[in-house]
């Protein structure tokens, strides 16, 4: 199973668990029974199943793929099993951790919602190394900026420490991803406060899908 098209913060659907956890999505479970420490796969599905999560082993095995590509979990090879764990997101700069929200709330437009974020937040052209540096390719709808605009973030970028090739372009987004960014800012300020179980999950996810 591909990850790529794994969808990491769908919430898990009844057929699969108990009435306790409806709408808890299957990432935040998984996070919270692996820990640091890690658990095998076997393992986890032993405990998601105690929890009355009853998910198939190649399902679960392709969505710790995802979560590993994102970012979220790290692997392990310790024989004869493959051992997951939680990755500290105190480690991830702000490109990396508006890379992966970007890519999980869609991976074909992760890109231009990665330079649309970017551009709110810096107010300022973004450049292809930032965004290489979030972990996503060169965007669909940009335009390339030149002359002093690209000059003045040029500055700017150099001076917080971040080397930029010479040749490298700078973009800014041609189209809004308004509630894509809202969602994103949200989810890093409920993460940085430890709000996430004060929140209405559901609505947020419903504004995405309705645009």
């Amino acid at each position: 199973m591909s990850s790529k098209f794994i969808n990491t913060s769908t919430p898990i659907t009844p057929c699969l668990m108990s009435k306790s956890i409806i709408e808890k999505p299957i990432k935040e479970l998984i996070i919270e029974i692996l820990g640091k420490e890690g658990m095998s796969i076997n393992s986890l599905s032993k405990k998601l199943s105690e929890k009355g999560v009853r998910v198939h082993r190649l399902f679960l095995t392709g969505y710790l793929t995802a979560m590993k590509d994102m970012g979220y979990l790290k692997e392990r090879d310790i024989k004869p099993a493959k051992v997951f764990s939680v990755t500290s997101t105190e480690k991830m700069d702000i490109y990396k951790k508006i890379g992966i929200k970007s890519r999980e709330i869609n991976e074909e437009n992760a890109a231009d919602i990665c330079l649309y974020t970017l551009y709110r937040l810096f107010n300022r052209p973004v450049f292809m190394r930032e965004l290489n540096r979030a972990g996503v390719g060169a965007p669909a709808h940009a335009k390339k900026v030149f002359g002093d605009e690209r000059k003045n973030a040029l500055e700017i970028v150099i001076n917080a420490g971040i080397a930029i090739p010479r040749n490298n372009s700078a973009y800014i987004p041609d189209k809004e991803y308004t509630n894509e960014f809202n969602q994103i800012i949200s989810e890093l300020l409920w993460e940085s406060y430890g709000t996430k179980n004060l929140v209405n999950r559901s609505v947020q996810q419903k504004k995405i899908l309705e645009d």
